[in-house]
């Protein structure tokens, strides 16, 4: 009877139009709005030339000269140079229409507008560039006093720019926090499952549909019924969120790694979750079935919310505010784990997730089978 409820729940299933849309349909809709936003977002952005006044004297002409040439336009230039006298340069920087001034003499001094906060970046910059100069040129110097013979030695050393760091990626992830708008689209895939879920419990109570009634009379074993048509419930909409996968990763080429067999597994499990989440939901209580659906859309789309699928930092509040809630919560724990997958080299983080979402599933499961089983009809 097992493969019976399985073979009958799945065509079934296959045939309800609004499980299509709501857990396909959707979701690659709204990956497709996602992909469309978020285009050229995720980019590295080329710093904007730094507009500086400068004021020099006859004798800075080492300044000068790099001033000239960090100034020269094109796709390297780094500086927007008007050379100024004093008084010009400060009406330029009270008027906002420069970062800062750069002061020729020995050593190069730096002023900025304290009141323009929202240029503190190009400052900080503006700042390490008059730091290293000065360094430089007091080196030349130095040399140059001492073993004049060895100053172009210096500059041509100082000129070659040397890398003592070594980047090694673990992994072939990204940490692109779109992405991670992403990762919580398909756990909201996999929590929609929960109207499936729902429908197995009402097909299931005589007082909530005419089908439970039947089955109340009939001698095969409710959890034999039952389970036939979770399994069947999972194997559809996890072949469902795999699709939205292939879409999002191969269609639009969101960068979710290469490692697609732990992706999928996080996805088996997540509609395991949702699907006894919305069992037992559909179990609790006699209260009509949309009711019940309007319950599990609110609890969904919050913790959705809490995970991260409207604003990617809303995860990371909560883990300063309610840490613990991130531990239980369904929808972060199914988009942790595909982060984890494509930030971490171990897996550790990934089947902690996996497992604290299997437990909590059983647990509904099985909570929604006995308050299922404990039901009793006066009439039918």
């Amino acid at each position: 009877m097992f493969w019976h409820a399985f073979y009958y729940y799945l065509k079934s299933t296959l045939r309800q139009k609004e499980n299509l849309c709501w857990t396909l349909l959707f979701p690659i809709a709204l990956g497709t709005m996602f992909f469309v936003a978020f285009s050229g977002l995720s980019d590295e952005e080329s710093l904007h030339t730094i507009p500086v006044a400068a004021v020099v004297k006859e004798e800075d002409i080492a300044l000068k000269s790099v001033l000239d040439t960090l100034g020269e336009a094109g796709e390297d230039q780094f500086l927007e140079v008007t050379y100024a006298s004093e008084e010009e340069a400060l009406d330029l920087l009270q008027n906002k229409e420069i970062i800062g001034i750069l002061h020729g003499g020995s050593p190069v001094t730096l002023s900025v507008n304290a009141q323009m906060d929202n240029m503190q970046m190009e400052q900080s910059i503006l700042s390490a560039f008059v730091d290293q100069y000065n360094a430089i040129f007091d080196g030349i110097k130095n040399v140059a006093m001492t073993n004049p013979e060895k100053v172009e030695a210096v500059i041509r050393g100082l000129s070659e720019e040397t890398d003592y760091n070594k980047e090694i990626t673990y992994t072939d992830g990204t940490m692109d926090e779109m992405v991670s708008y992403f990762f919580n689209l398909i756990a909201m895939t996999c929590l929609y499952a929960s109207m499936t879920g729902l429908k197995i419990a009402i097909r299931n109570q005589a007082n909530l549909s005419a089908l439970g009634a039947r089955r109340t009379l009939s001698p095969t074993h409710r959890l034999i019924s039952i389970l036939g048509e979770i399994t069947a419930c999972i194997l559809f909409q996890t072949v469902i969120v795999w699709i939205s996968l292939f879409y999002l990763g191969v269609i639009l080429k969101v960068n979710f790694g290469s490692q697609t067999g732990y992706m999928m597994l996080a996805s088996l499990v997540g509609c395991m979750f949702g699907i006894s989440f919305g069992f037992f939901v559909g179990c609790i209580g006699k209260m009509e079935e949309a009711i019940k659906v309007g319950i599990l859309m609110v609890l969904t789309m919050f913790n959705c919310f809490l995970s991260g699928l409207m604003v990617h930092s809303m995860r990371i509040q909560v883990e300063k505010i309610c840490p613990w809630y991130n531990k239980i919560n369904p929808a972060a724990l199914i988009s942790d784990s595909f982060y984890a997958l494509s930030v971490f080299q171990s897996h550790d983080r990934y089947f902690g997730n996996l497992a604290t979402l299997f437990a909590m599933a059983v647990c509904l499961c099985v909570a929604g089978f006995f308050i299922v089983r404990r039901e009793k009809y006066a009439t039918l």
